[in-house]
This record gives C-alpha cells, sequence and structure tokens, in this order.
C-alpha cells in the first residue's frame, strides 16, 4: 500500500511538473511574441517619423528656417506654449477614456495613459491615425479588449463629432466668404441652414448610441460578441455628453496650436480665415479616414487647398502644418514607443 501511495505521488508530481513546463514554455513564446510587437511597432514609427521629418527638410528647407527666425523673442513662447497645449491635449484624451472604460471596469490612470499615449505610436503610420485604438486595448488584460475595442469607438464617434462641429461652423464662414456672390443670398441662406441641420442630426444620433447594440446584433457572424453590444446601452447620456465635451477642447487645442505657429511665421495674419481653414482642414481629414495615404500628408494637402483659396503663402503654411504635426503627433508618438516596453501585450487580468 505504502509504495502504491508513492507511486501515484511521484506521478502526480511529474504530471504537475509537465504542466509547470508547459506553462514555462508558453510563457517564454507569449513574451518573445510581445516583445516583438513592440520593436517592430516602436522601429516603424520611428522610421515613418524620421523619413517624414527628412522629407521635410528637403522640401521645405526647414532648418536654415528656423535658423531665420531664431532671433524672434516669440519663438520660445511659441514652442513652450504649444508643448504645453500637447500636453493638456493627450492629458483630456486620457481622461476621456478613463471615464469611457470605468463605466465597465476600473483601471488605473496609470493604464489609461500608456493605453493612449502607445495608441499614438500605432496610430501615427496608419491612415488617419486609425491605429491608435489597438494600442489603447493591448493595454488592457486580454478578456477586456473586446469591451475595449467598442468602447474605443465611442471614444473616436465622440471626437469625430467634436471635429464635425466646428467644421460646420467653418463650412458656414466658408459659404458665407465665397457663396454669397456666386449663390446669391437665400440660396446661401439655405446652404448654411441646411449644413446646420446635419450637425443637429449627427448629435442626435451621437446621443442614441444604444442603437447600435440592436443593429450590430442582427449580424448572426457576430452572435459570439452579442453579449458585449450591450456596452452601448450601459452608456449614461452624461457620460457621453461629458466626453462629448471633452473632445471640443480637445479640437480647440488643435485650432490654437495653428494659431501659434501662424502668429510666429506670418507677419499680418487673417485671423478669421486662419481659424476657418485650419477648422476646415481638420474636418476634412477626419471625413476620408479611409483613403490608403499618410495623415500628414492628406492634411498638408487639404491645407494647402484652403488656405491657397485665402492667397496664404503655401510655403509658410506648409511649414505650420509640419510643426503642429511634429509637436502633437511626432513627439507623443516617441513616447508612446518608450511606452509600449512598460507593460505585457500578453498577460492575465490582474
Amino acid at each position: 500500500m505504502i509504495s502504491s501511495s508513492k507511486l501515484r505521488l511521484n506521478q502526480l508530481i511529474d504530471s504537475l511538473r509537465t504542466i509547470s513546463s508547459e506553462q514555462t514554455s508558453q510563457r517564454i513564446v507569449y513574451r518573445v511574441i510581445g516583445l516583438s510587437v513592440k520593436l517592430l511597432v516602436s522601429i516603424a514609427a520611428v522610421y515613418y517619423i524620421a523619413q517624414r521629418t527628412q522629407s521635410a527638410e528637403s522640401e521645405l528647407a526647414l532648418g536654415h528656417f528656423f535658423q531665420t527666425i531664431l532671433v524672434s523673442s516669440q519663438l520660445p513662447m511659441v514652442l513652450f506654449a504649444s508643448v504645453l497645449l500637447m500636453m493638456v491635449n493627450w492629458s483630456m484624451e486620457v481622461v476621456k477614456w478613463k471615464v469611457l472604460i470605468d463605466t465597465q471596469f476600473q483601471v488605473k490612470w496609470k493604464t489609461a495613459f500608456k493605453g493612449v499615449i502607445s495608441g499614438v505610436t500605432f496610430g501615427i503610420f496608419s491612415p488617419n491615425r486609425m491605429g491608435e485604438f489597438v494600442g489603447r486595448i493591448l493595454a488592457l488584460p486580454p478578456e477586456r479588449r473586446v469591451l475595449g475595442s467598442l468602447l474605443s469607438f465611442v471614444n473616436g464617434l465622440s471626437q469625430t463629432l467634436a471635429t464635425f462641429s466646428f467644421g460646420v461652423i467653418g463650412l458656414i464662414y466658408f459659404v458665407q466668404y465665397f457663396g454669397a456672390e456666386v449663390f446669391g443670398g437665400f440660396a446661401t441662406l439655405a446652404i448654411q441652414l441646411t449644413i446646420l441641420s446635419s450637425l443637429v442630426l449627427a448629435i442626435m444620433l451621437y446621443f442614441r448610441v444604444d442603437l447600435l447594440s440592436k443593429f450590430l446584433q442582427r449580424f448572426t457572424f457576430l452572435k459570439k460578441y452579442h453579449a458585449h453590444f450591450d456596452v452601448f446601452e450601459s452608456l449614461p447620456s452624461a457620460i457621453l455628453q461629458r466626453i462629448y465635451h471633452l473632445s471640443l477642447l480637445r479640437f480647440v487645442t488643435f485650432v490654437l496650436q495653428y494659431i501659434l505657429f501662424f502668429y510666429l511665421i506670418l507677419e499680418n495674419p487673417q485671423w478669421l480665415a486662419i481659424i476657418g481653414a485650419s477648422v476646415l482642414t481638420l474636418f476634412s481629414t477626419t471625413l476620408v479616414p479611409f483613403l490608403p495615404i499618410p495623415d500628414l500628408l492628406l492634411r498638408e494637402t487639404i491645407a494647402l487647398s484652403y488656405f491657397d483659396l485665402f492667397e496664404f503663402d503655401l510655403y509658410l503654411v506648409s511649414i505650420a502644418v509640419f510643426s503642429v504635426w511634429a509637436i502633437n503627433v511626432a513627439l507623443p508618438a516617441l513616447m508612446g514607443a518608450v511606452t509600449l516596453f512598460t507593460y505585457r501585450i500578453f498577460r492575465r487580468w490582474s
């Protein structure tokens, strides 16, 4: 009896050792895959930033231009204010993300920050930075990532609505500025009211995001995710309103950064035209997110077209667009490339 018990005990120990060995091997494989993903994304982001900077230098002679304005007393103030606005901008995005996530499960501020900032790294080389949500959900535990993806969609919807809201204002100004002579007063007013009505409709649909749950549940191939779609119905209107207001404030920081650089490089800036063209540039790039071209190239092309209508120096416009991108996107993306290595992609919720 004793020898039989010892035999069973030894078999149990051997079995546990085998399981432990398999688990250890699995953990090593996951860590290697996770590290490889981080390295590839970080290298791709750094390469993209370096390539765009080199291209801008060769096309715009950025180094020579900024050397000519180094003597300007406004340069330190503009750079400091722009970096400060960048920090405010992404801080508000962290708040938005945490507010949304906390409606379903609790996360630390550190986790929310890591998700947002590493998301910039993932998104920098994707059209319209659509890859940002990948970085955000990878900072979450695996079992929470489906919910995280759905909440990321709502977060993006709020920012798109904010951009659309300001874009409508820009379009109304644009139609008023150029349309009165072409269409006449009555037709111009009708166009403006139609544009304004589209904003009202968009806001109404945003606050009925719960309708998405019923719509998505109609698709049978999404059956295993149907339980997660209830998240759209569980979001209170107060939360949706809060993240929409924060999205509006984020958009203001974008426009303020454009204003700062135009203040630095233009002698007699036309502020209404600058604000209107900047708003329309951001608005237009949001409307065409699926074009397979880098965000900076798209934004620069659209910016040139709008600012050209107001007879701005397109060389200076290109410098302003690149400068805002470098501070507001490229710099956080480099920070995100470092942040990626501070958490595990494959891990259990703890």
